[in-house]
């Protein structure tokens, strides 16, 4: 996906589920919908659909979806395993490669037919699922899973982060099944609707890797043909689940829109620049309290320009953590007077903005910790503001006449500036 980051860590989440922002009724640089970690924003849907039309197809929040069709292929291999929305890999006996059989992908090892266990994943199996290069700067935050459980196999869900640096575990859960037979096919007996995290929780991935936890039995990955209606309160969803919104009973994988990941000390590549406001961000370390160790968050920066009024927006997942930045941003030429107007910052998205104050000096409010201090906040008496700025500069073009600021801010949180 292009993610930089510096370390791997194994990262327990749990999650909360944010909805959407209105800003003053301005439309914001970024737009937000229900069904988000963090407060990342919605990237759209993936669809596994297989019965009367095998695909998968990518639905973004505007514009047209993007499909690509699913075939068996020689000795009842998937095909293509590798695409520009998905790539299934698999490990097994032999040269174990994933399989299509039915409506149903699996694992194919060696030294078994071409028929049931190609869409089936046994013991010792697992099958991988990345999302590919078309879903760059996206990752999966929930996913609503139709699977196959046949001889009371126990499945287990792995989703992990990949990126250059290497994978990281963010979330693994166990589904179990309760009554499911061995035969080839008996309707809603052995189909299940999963939900990847359980309990309403959210996750930040792109892969998801499936496997047995027992030695017995057998588990297929579906999209909808065969049995199981939409993730309902009982397979653990909150009502109405994403399936039941869609109306659909594909295979359902929850996108979110993400820039990069960042550890503490790292850089974020710059954005915007030219036309709108240019930003750039390093995470610094997090704030005093737990957890004190750093875990990667995925970011995603966004600036915009909507008439004679510029935005920038920092969105990001903390993982639990009280993560702290110092944000630059170079806004774009404008009109000016020797006392330029104030940029004014929207802290928690709810479309009230006020002026951003300046930075106290380490130590002026409890102990120096290395950072500035944060100052109280004119609205809310006996809080302090999450961000402040530390540094201020206008330049002025002779030729042209206007004014550039550029200025770097201190602090934490998910806030909106403007000028």
């Amino acid at each position: 996906m292009g993610f930089k980051r510096a370390s791997r860590r194994l990262v327990p989440v749990a999650l909360v589920l944010a909805f959407g922002m209105i800003l003053g009724g301005v439309t914001p640089a970024v737009g937000q919908t229900q069904g988000q970690t963090g407060t990342l924003a919605d990237a759209g849907v993936l669809r596994l659909q297989l019965g009367a039309q095998d695909r998968l197809r990518y639905e973004p929040p505007t514009g047209s979806a993007t499909t690509q069709s699913l075939s068996v292929g020689s000795q009842c291999r998937l095909s293509p395993a590798s695409s520009s929305l998905a790539i299934f890999s698999a490990t097994g006996s032999g040269n174990a490669y994933p399989g299509f059989n039915s409506d149903a992908i699996g694992v194919k090892g060696g030294g078994e037919g071409q028929g049931t266990p190609c869409g089936r994943i046994d013991a010792g199996q697992t099958l991988t699922l990345d999302l590919g290069s078309g879903l760059d700067g996206k990752l999966i935050d929930f996913a609503e899973i139709d699977v196959e459980l046949k001889g009371n196999a126990t499945l287990l869900v792995v989703g992990n982060l990949v990126d250059e640096s290497g994978t990281t575990l963010m979330a693994d859960d166990t589904y179990f099944s309760d009554g499911s037979d061995s035969g080839p096919d008996s309707g809603d007996l052995d189909n299940y609707r999963i939900r990847f995290p359980k309990d309403g929780s959210k996750t930040t991935v792109n892969q998801l890797v499936f496997s047995l936890v027992n030695s017995f039995g057998g588990a297929s990955l579906e999209g909808g043909s065969d049995g199981t209606g939409p993730c309902d309160a009982l397979d653990g969803c909150v009502e109405p689940s994403l399936g039941q919104t869609l109306g659909t009973t594909d295979s359902l994988f929850h996108l979110v829109r993400a820039d990069g990941i960042l550890d503490c000390g790292q850089t974020a590549d710059t954005q915007g620049g030219g036309t709108t406001p240019l930003n750039s961000l390093v995470r610094l370390d997090n704030a005093t309290g737990l957890p004190s160790e750093c875990i990667p968050i995925p970011y995603d920066l966004d600036s915009s320009v909507i008439g004679t009024q510029q935005f920038t927006t920092l969105l990001k997942d903390l993982l639990g953590q009280d993560a702290q930045f110092e944000w630059t941003v170079t806004w774009v030429p404008e009109e000016g007077s020797y006392m330029e107007d104030e940029t004014e910052f929207d802290f928690d998205l709810d479309g009230t903005f006020s002026p951003i104050q300046l930075c106290l000096a380490d130590g002026t409010v409890g102990n120096p910790d290395g950072f500035p201090d944060l100052p109280e906040s004119q609205e809310d008496p006996g809080t302090t503001d999450p961000w402040c700025v530390k540094y201020t500069q206008t330049t002025l073009d002779v030729d042209t006449g206007l004014v550039q600021v550029k200025e770097i801010y201190f602090g934490k949180g998910d806030p909106t500036g403007r000028r």
